[in-house]
């Protein structure tokens, strides 16, 4: 379950230093509260849903929760819903509405965000990632036979490159990434031409996550690179989008990226991530590969 343990250690910080907001906190809060999907409150009455307000010194908030436990920790036993929604819907509600911002965890951190510092955020993240014309199966298929990261493993294995994300940045949106997927099934005999259908067949594996010291998303440069990695699981491969797995990351509070585990493991932290976010939106989102997450591939060993 997402508790938004960054957002609150954000907030921790923040009190630690005299509830003095310093340029880099307030980097870091308005990062992380964009990538936010807190639970909002709501009440039914003859049939409408409303969200919840409450009046303190002539001013009107809604209470925002990280998680359920929060959530539960105001409201006991009441009748009281509740909904996961994004940054988007927190603004939105602000503008629609003559409520003057947010506290968060009334029953805990009670930090308020207030009306200007929200509608002041800009950039807000995708939320998704659509294409009227994406690759089809044919054509992932056609991708995955011509991928070649030998430039990116080069610059990798350069260790007078560590900590140039600019340039790590620019040879991941020029490349052709991989995602392992893991089952504790053989899936061969679903295969076609070495590709698995999972419009078909539906959920057959789920995505590697390294959880050394962490919970990181990782990536993968070519086969060879995913045969390195120790698990008892089958193996398979995935054509990723990277901006939508960088959206991923942050959207689910995971701590960063690691490129290669258990080879080269060029390991992304989270602040480095939400610091290029945009970037990736912008630069390494091929818009024709969003349904290539239904499609895994028979590593080219077991071909």
């Amino acid at each position: 379950m997402n508790t938004h343990k960054h957002l609150r250690l954000v907030i921790e910080d923040i009190y630690a230093n005299g509830n003095q907001i310093t340029e880099e906190l307030l980097s870091r809060l308005i990062n992380e509260f964009r990538y936010s999907n807190l639970y909002i409150p709501a009440k039914r009455e003859n049939g409408t849903l409303n969200f919840i307000i409450y009046e303190e010194d002539s001013s009107k908030y809604t209470p925002l929760f990280t998680d359920l436990d929060e959530f539960h920790k105001f409201y006991a036993d009441s009748d009281v819903e509740v909904f996961e929604n994004s940054f988007e819907l927190y603004q939105n509600v602000l503008k629609t509405s003559d409520i003057d911002g947010y506290i968060l965890n009334p029953s805990c951190e009670k930090y308020l965000f207030k009306r200007d510092f929200i509608l002041g955020i800009k950039n807000i993240p995708k939320t998704s990632f659509h294409s009227a014309d994406p690759y089809t199966q044919d054509e992932l298929t056609e991708i995955r036979a011509s991928i070649d990261n030998e430039k990116l493993e080069s610059f990798m294995s350069d260790h007078s490159n560590i900590g140039n994300w600019e340039d790590l940045f620019e040879n991941l949106a020029s490349s052709r990434l991989l995602g392992l997927m893991t089952s504790n099934l053989d899936l061969s005999a679903y295969a076609d031409n070495g590709i698995i259908s999972q419009k078909s067949t539906g959920p057959l594996a789920s995505m590697y996550i390294d959880r050394v010291g962490g919970m990181y998303e990782t990536v993968f440069s070519s086969d060879e690179k995913i045969s390195e990695v120790n698990t008892d699981d089958y193996k398979y491969c995935q054509i990723i989008n990277l901006a939508t797995l960088i959206n991923f990351i942050l959207a689910e509070d995971m701590d960063g990226l690691i490129l290669n585990p258990e080879s080269d493991s060029v390991l992304i932290p989270r602040t480095v991530l939400l610091k290029y976010s945009l970037g990736f939106e912008r630069f390494a989102n091929d818009e024709r590969s969003c349904e290539s997450i239904y499609y895994i591939f028979l590593l080219n060993s077991e071909v």
